[in-house]
């Protein structure tokens, strides 16, 4: 996304933040934490989960190179209605949410960006749910390789199963089936919490209609 804006707000902007590492499985923000900064990933993948009281947590919506977490981060005065973590690590751009609402005021092509992002991420949330509720373990998992594969643009993920249970909502025995289905179909490879998408057009084939229809 933010390669995406005028050269002169990237400077602006570039002046104003801070280049971070993403370290894998860290928190950058948590649910009901003041939404202090905002991050525009360079490499990597962050995830927007929700969590209950009982620990578990599924993910609304991941974030790569194209988008920034989160969203209505210009809204620093509401809490984070979600958690941010980092799924794959990488690199990002940090900027005071408070310098974004002043580059936002002034500049009405990053308030196009940004809504755009929210769109884009409210029509996940959309279809994640009714994959959630109407799809397998397996198609969820191929869905979600192929749409984190988009984003970091690599066929190789480091994600541990521990990992893709959470952020799939499922259990260890599940995330292990789904895993196992796609490796039989010969779509991937998984060994000690490496995935590799080695047929795309299969992964897609058991992936569900929701990989088609993302926007």
């Amino acid at each position: 996304m933010f390669a995406s804006l005028p050269p002169d707000l990237q400077q602006r902007m570039n002046g104003a933040s801070s280049r971070v590492a993403l370290e894998k499985s860290a928190v950058l923000i948590e649910a009901g934490a003041p939404q202090m900064h905002v991050y525009f990933p360079c490499t990597g993948l962050l995830s927007l989960q929700t969590n209950t009281q009982d620990g578990n947590s599924v993910e609304l919506a991941m974030v790569g190179r194209e988008g920034v977490a989160p969203p209505l981060a210009v809204l620093a005065s509401t809490p984070a209605p979600y958690t941010t973590t980092v799924t794959v690590a990488g690199e990002a751009l940090r900027l005071r949410a408070d310098a974004l609402q002043s580059e936002c005021d002034r500049h009405p092509a990053l308030q196009r960006a940004l809504i755009h992002q929210w769109h884009v991420m409210m029509t996940e949330v959309a279809l994640g749910s009714a994959c959630h509720r109407f799809h397998t373990g397996r198609q969820r998992l191929a869905r979600w390789l192929l749409m984190a594969s988009d984003r970091i643009q690599s066929s190789r993920i480091e994600l541990t199963q521990e990992q893709l249970g959470e952020v799939l909502g499922l259990q260890r025995t599940g995330v292990t089936a789904a895993n196992v289905a796609l490796q039989d179909a010969g779509a991937i490879t998984s060994r000690h919490g490496r995935i590799r998408i080695v047929d795309r057009a299969r992964l897609q084939g058991a992936s569900c209609e929701c990989y088609a229809q993302k926007p």
